[in-house]
Order: C-alpha cells, then sequence, then structure tokens
C-alpha cells in the first residue's frame, strides 16, 4: 500500500510540476501577443496618422490632381479607422483595471450598472449624458449609447458585396473617462437637478452561500446619500417548436426507493478512472491483498537476512538470548555474609595498622584552657563575686567527657 501511496505522490508532483511549467509558457506567449499587438496598433496608428497628413499635403499641393484616398481596400471607408484598432489590445491586470474603477468602488466591486446615466470627460461628445449600454470588465471599458461614435471599417472579406464598407459604432470608453449623472435636491434651495458624482462606495454588502452572488448599496461617502440601481429591463423569452414542453419537464419519472442503489455500483467506474495514478480510494478486498503481499515480501526479506549470518554473530545471538534469559543478578545471602567477613576483616587490619583499638576524637574544655599572653588580671571586685559564690552551695561544674566516635560493628556472620 506505501507503494501505491508514493506512486501517486509522484504522479502528483509530476503533474504539478508539468502543470506550472505549461501555465509559466502561456503566460510568456500570452504576455509576448500582448507586446506584439499593442506594437501592431501603434504602427498602424502611426501609419494612419501618415496617410492622413499625406493626403492633406498633397491635396494642398496638387488640387484636383491630388490621388484619391478611396480606392482599393477603403474605397467607401475614406476617414474610417482600421477594423484592428477597434478592441483594446492585451488583457489589463487587476491594478490597472482598479485604477480605471478607483472612483467607482474598484474593478470587483463595480458601482455601474447598465442603464446608468453618465455623462463624458473626455472624446468628441465630452460634457454629453447617455446611458450605459454594455460594460467590459476584462478592460474596465463601458460603451455609452449614441456617444462616442466613429467610422469603422469592415474588411472586404467580412462582408458582403451590398453591405457598407465602414459602420458608424459607438467605440469603448474607459471608466475613468465617465462619471455618473444622479438627479439630487438642493437642501438650501429644494431645487431637483442633475448632479455628477465623483466618488462612490458600496455599503452593506450582503454575500448569498448557496449562489455566490453579492448585492451591496452605492452611496455617496461624505454626503451618506444612497443612490438607486437602475432598473432592469425583464429578458424575453421566446417559445421555439423545439422545446420541451413544462408538463413534461415537471413529470416526475424516476422515485427513489431505499430498496436499491439509485444507480450502478459500475458507474463509480466510469466516472472515476479505475487505473488512474492519481487514484487514492480503493477496495477492501484490494488493500488486504496488498498489505499480504507486503508482509510477505518483509518476511522473505527478514529469513534472507537470518541465512545470511556468520558462525560469529550466530554465536553473539545466542549469548545474547541467554543473558536475557537469565535477567538481572540478585544477591543471595551467602553473598551478603561474604560480604560482611571483608568488611570486618578490612576494619581490623585498619585499626591494627593504627595501633588502637578503637576509633576516638577528644576536644579540650573551655574551662580548662590556659590564660592568653597578655591578658588582664582579674579584678579586686571579680574576686570578691567569685568568693561569694564559692561560699554559696552552688555545685561545681562537672567536668568535661571525652566525646568517642566508634565505628558501626561489623555485621554478624
Amino acid at each position: 500500500m506505501q507503494k501505491i501511496l508514493r506512486r501517486v505522490a509522484t504522479a502528483e508532483r509530476v503533474a504539478a510540476k508539468r502543470k506550472k511549467v505549461k501555465e509559466t509558457k502561456y503566460f510568456k506567449k500570452e504576455k509576448k501577443e500582448q507586446v506584439s499587438d499593442h506594437q501592431g496598433q501603434v504602427q498602424l496608428a502611426q501609419r494612419e496618422f501618415e496617410r492622413a497628413k499625406q493626403a492633406v499635403r498633397d491635396g494642398w499641393a496638387l488640387g484636383p490632381l491630388a490621388p484619391r484616398q478611396d480606392v482599393g481596400e477603403w474605397a467607401g471607408a475614406h476617414g474610417a479607422i482600421h477594423e484592428a484598432r477597434f478592441r483594446s489590445y492585451g488583457r489589463l491586470t487587476l491594478a490597472m483595471r482598479n485604477k480605471r474603477c478607483a472612483w467607482a468602488g474598484g474593478a470587483y466591486n463595480l458601482n455601474l450598472r447598465v442603464n446608468d446615466r453618465v455623462v463624458l470627460l473626455e472624446g468628441p461628445d465630452k460634457g454629453k449624458i447617455g446611458k450605459i449600454a454594455s460594460i467590459s470588465e476584462e478592460t474596465a471599458e463601458v460603451t455609452v449609447a449614441g456617444l462616442n461614435k466613429s467610422n469603422l471599417r469592415i474588411a472586404p472579406e467580412m462582408r458582403l458585396p451590398d453591405d457598407p464598407a465602414a459602420a458608424n459604432i459607438e467605440l469603448p470608453l474607459p471608466i475613468s473617462a465617465i462619471r455618473l449623472v444622479h438627479p439630487l435636491k438642493d437642501p438650501q434651495t429644494g431645487v431637483t437637478r442633475d448632479v455628477i458624482i465623483n466618488q462612490l462606495a458600496h455599503s452593506g454588502m450582503v454575500v448569498d452561500r448557496v449562489t455566490g452572488k453579492r448585492e451591496w448599496e452605492r452611496v455617496v461617502p461624505g454626503l451618506n446619500v444612497s443612490i438607486p440601481w437602475p432598473p432592469e429591463e425583464p429578458e424575453e423569452l421566446k417559445d421555439y417548436e423545439c422545446d420541451t414542453l413544462r408538463i413534461d419537464a415537471e413529470e416526475r419519472t424516476f422515485v427513489p426507493t431505499l430498496l436499491r442503489p439509485p444507480m450502478p455500483p459500475t458507474v463509480i467506474d466510469e466516472l472515476r478512472n479505475k487505473y488512474s495514478r492519481f487514484r487514492t480510494r480503493h477496495e477492501t478486498e484490494y488493500i488486504a491483498r496488498l498489505e499480504a503481499e507486503e508482509r510477505e515480501k518483509e518476511e522473505r526479506r527478514r529469513r534472507t537476512e537470518e541465512s545470511m549470518r556468520t558462525p560469529l554473530q550466530e554465536f553473539h545471538r545466542q549469548e545474547r538470548a541467554n543473558k536475557k534469559k537469565k535477567g538481572k543478578p540478585r544477591l543471595t545471602l551467602e553473598m551478603l555474609e561474604k560480604i560482611g567477613e571483608v568488611i570486618a576483616r578490612n576494619r581490623e587490619r585498619s585499626l591494627n595498622a593504627a595501633g588502637v583499638s578503637e576509633v576516638s576524637s577528644s576536644s579540650p574544655s573551655p574551662s580548662s584552657s590556659p590564660p592568653a599572653a597578655g591578658a588582664a588580671e582579674p579584678s579586686a571586685a571579680t574576686a570578691e563575686s567569685s568568693s561569694a559564690a564559692a561560699a554559696t552551695d552552688v555545685p561545681p561544674p562537672p567536668p568535661p567527657q571525652e566525646e568517642t566516635s566508634q565505628l558501626p560493628p561489623p555485621p554478624s556472620t
């Protein structure tokens, strides 16, 4: 079983490493494509500017003899922009999107919706008010209905012969180039008029645990004014002949029961590869068989090791077994008697060598110690007090006794 677990762990590490290498290659490839796309758009815009300036110079210098610009691929699309410049290049990072959406609460919790009224701060329609037609979260751009229009050339291979060569459509604008417009009542004059809101924040965030949908209110920081969300238009559902009827969809065709499983057990093998290297759940019989094989392999290895021992190793092994079988040694009564005899014999030999029968220690009495040299003679008052004390019936102090320390007697044999 350990072998299978090691194999699964190795397979997971190899798969993770392969995935990381693949993601790194994809990231580098995507980054390279973004840089190439950006450079291509810049070069295309430069060529269009040069062509437009050359057309102006030719028209000024040559007049009616100036070459025509609306021929070939640009026939009927003179003055339009190239179709490659319609979309934004590459993919914006989260930091770039947050920078564009800073005034609207950030890119993650954007406080803008479709049908919001906004005013344009950039472009040819600067200062005009319109409704948001679409929002692109990947590029942090919006399209305002009827504003920021431009002629876009349609490639010949993308249109029919009768279709026009150019189309007048709304170009996307970054969210930083617009501001929300909402009618507010002036507290001083009481007049309700449109106000440009330069900052929005979210409040009262609620997350549905089942669907993961987030809901919140957008407010104007500082004023604590709640801006209502625009009404959502109901989605129009159209019926077709191939649609399933409601009566058929609501018909109950399966009744679960406890007598049989809802699906055959073999479905698990169809949903999950039975022979996958990443499989970690196995049947009990399979695990028992693997464990038995491992035990047999371990026993075979142990027998092989035992058969390869030398005679010296066998002898040492037998000695260790005998020693372990005997256990720890204990002192018997005979051993204790012998030890006591040896201690007594050694003590007697030591005393005889020292010339003493017993070991004793004596200390002189403090009263019998001679007076120190240079000590003063006792005064008369002291002599009188001592003679008076002698005249009374006070018994003299007992003589000092010698302190004798003896060794403990030897153990009896």
